[in-house]
C-alpha cells in the first residue's frame, strides 16, 4: 500500500508521485478510463470534425482567388458553427471537470480505503455527489481568473519590457497552479467553502513554497515532454510530406489536403495526451497535500502510539 501520509522533501515529492502510479496504476487508470474513456472518445470525435473543418477552411483559403473567403463561409455557416463551437465547449467543460475532479477522489478514497479496495462504482457516487461543488469551485476560480488574474498577468507582460516578467512569470504560474490545486483538494476533502479552501491552499502553498513551485514546474515539463513527443509524429509527417509531394509532382489539392489531416491528427492527440498526463500533476499535489497535511497533523505518529497502546493490551 502507497503511504498518502508522509513528510516529503522537495525529490520525494516527485519521486513519490511516480511511486503512486507504479503501485496504484493499473487500479487507477483502469477506473479512469471506465470513467472518462468514453467522454475522450466523445471528445476526439468532435474535435476531429472541428480541427478538419479549421485547417480546411485555412487550406482551401490559401488556394482561393476569392478575397472575402473566410467572411463568406462564416456568414453562410454561422449557425452551424456556432453551434458545433457550443457542444464543443461544454463538452470540454465537463470532460475538464470529471478529469480534473477525478484524482483528487481517487485519492481521498484511497485514504479513506486504506488501499485500492475500492470499485468504479464508488468513484462515479462520489464525483456525483460532489458534482455540485466541483461546478461551484471552477465558477469561482473563472471569475477570480477574469479579474484580478487578467490584471496580474498584465503586470507580469508589462515587466516582460524589462525582463524581470520573465522571472515573475515563471514562479507566478505553477505558484497559481499549485494553488487552486491544493485548494480543490480542501475544498473536496472537508466541508468548507471556496474562500476558505483558497485560504487554506494559500496557507499549504506559503509553507512550503519553493519545492512546491519546483515540483509543478518539474512535472509540467515532464508532460509537456511526453505530450510533444507523441503527438508530434504526425506533424513532422504532415509537414515532410508537403515538401516531398510538392518536388514528386503532386498537386497542390492534394497536398494541402494530406497536411491538414495529419495537422488534424496532431491537435486531437495533443489534446488527449493532455487530458490523460494531468493526472500525473493533479497526483503531484496530491502528494503535496497530504505531505503537507502530515507535517500538520502528524497523523502517522498518532497511529504508532496507538498501535503501541494495541499492541501492549
Amino acid at each position: 500500500m502507497f503511504q498518502l501520509f508522509k513528510k516529503r522533501n522537495f525529490s520525494d515529492y516527485i519521486s513519490d508521485t511516480f511511486t503512486f502510479f507504479k503501485v496504484t496504476g493499473k487500479h487507477f487508470f483502469k477506473n479512469y478510463f471506465i470513467i472518462n474513456g468514453t467522454l475522450l472518445i466523445m471528445l476526439m470525435v468532435l474535435s476531429y470534425f472541428v480541427f478538419k473543418v479549421y485547417f480546411e477552411m485555412i487550406f482551401a483559403n490559401i488556394g482561393s482567388s476569392a478575397p472575402n473567403f473566410l467572411e463568406d463561409y462564416f456568414n453562410n455557416n454561422i449557425g452551424l458553427i456556432i453551434g458545433v463551437f457550443l457542444v464543443f465547449f461544454l463538452l470540454i467543460m465537463f470532460i475538464s471537470l470529471i478529469n480534473y475532479a477525478f484524482p483528487v477522489i481517487y485519492m481521498n478514497l484511497y485514504d479513506r480505503k486504506k488501499g485500492s479496495d475500492f470499485e468504479t462504482k464508488e468513484i462515479i457516487a462520489e464525483l456525483k455527489s460532489k458534482f455540485g461543488k466541483i461546478v461551484v469551485f471552477f465558477l469561482v476560480i473563472f471569475l477570480l481568473s477574469i479579474t484580478a488574474g487578467l490584471i496580474i498577468m498584465g503586470l507580469i507582460i508589462a515587466l516582460m519590457f524589462v525582463l524581470i516578467g520573465f522571472v515573475l512569470a515563471i514562479i507566478f504560474i505553477p505558484a497559481i497552479l499549485a494553488l487552486v490545486q491544493l485548494s480543490f483538494y480542501e475544498y473536496m476533502n472537508s466541508e468548507i467553502g471556496v474562500f476558505d479552501a483558497l485560504g487554506k491552499g494559500f496557507e499549504k502553498l506559503k509553507q512550503n513554497f519553493w519545492p512546491i513551485v519546483g515540483s509543478t514546474v518539474v512535472m509540467y515539463f515532464i508532460i509537456q515532454i511526453v505530450v510533444s513527443i507523441f503527438s508530434l509524429v504526425p506533424y513532422i509527417i504532415g509537414i515532410a510530406s508537403m515538401f516531398t509531394s510538392l518536388d514528386n509532382g503532386n498537386s497542390q489539392e492534394e497536398t494541402l489536403s494530406f497536411v491538414s489531416i495529419m495537422m488534424v491528427l496532431f491537435m486531437c492527440l495533443t489534446l488527449l495526451f493532455s487530458y490523460i498526463l494531468n493526472n500525473l500533476l493533479v497526483v503531484n499535489n496530491g502528494i503535496i497535500y497530504y505531505s503537507l497535511r502530515e507535517q500538520n497533523e502528524n497523523r502517522n505518529t498518532i497511529n504508532d502510539i496507538d498501535l503501541i497502546g494495541t499492541d501492549s493490551e
